[in-house]
């Protein structure tokens, strides 16, 4: 893959596309979503979410390496990334895509505790499982349960929100980014709507 100049794209832009233009303070369930004429499903996140996980990630239109060193393009999105420049409404698309991976895994682990999140809770803990993808959600490298998902499988939702300030290390390294990502999760996490 060549890089080239930076092209960036509005995570704004991508929250209208997705809302049909809701305000992004809003709290309550995005629910169905359409672009382009094209039925994508629900998302169960609110449009506050997006925008924590959209001002995280970032919104590029060209193919760029994350940290990871994974191929990446539009807001956080590493599945199928092409190597040209793509449309914003692509980049809503595969997001919401994203998103909703995301939300099965929160949702399967609230399914087991039995006891319903409430949305600020649903909403930061699927910031999280986008950023650090289902499997290190739910494992440690040696395969044993992480802290917070055990604590989200025991309905334990308070003390699993407390976990977030934990998850600031990449690598062995502490970075500011996942430092304030992690506060905003915390706050919508402990949020009562």
């Amino acid at each position: 893959m060549k890089l080239s100049k930076k092209i960036v794209c509005s995570v704004l832009g991508a929250i209208a596309l997705i809302t049909g233009g809701v305000a992004v303070d809003s709290t309550e369930p995005v629910g169905p979503v359409v672009i382009q004429q094209q039925e994508l499903g629900e998302l169960r996140v609110s449009s506050a979410a997006l925008e924590l996980i959209g001002n995280a990630e970032g919104c590029r239109q060209d193919p760029y390496r994350c940290p990871a060193g994974l191929a990446t393009n539009g807001i956080g999105n590493t599945h199928d990334v092409p190597s040209a420049t793509v449309l914003l409404e692509q980049v809503a698309k595969d997001w919401v895509k994203n998103i909703q991976s995301a939300e099965r895994c929160i949702t399967k682990a609230e399914s087991i505790s039995g006891i319903a999140m409430t949305q600020g809770q649903f909403d930061a803990f699927t910031s999280f499982a986008f950023n650090t993808g289902c499997t290190k959600f739910r494992r440690n490298g040696n395969g044993s349960a992480t802290q917070i998902y055990k604590h989200i499988m025991q309905g334990e939702y308070l003390k699993a929100c407390e976990q977030l300030k934990r998850w600031v290390y990449s690598g062995g390294k502490k970075y500011n980014g996942l430092i304030v990502r992690r506060g905003l999760e915390y706050a919508r996490c402990t949020q009562v709507d």
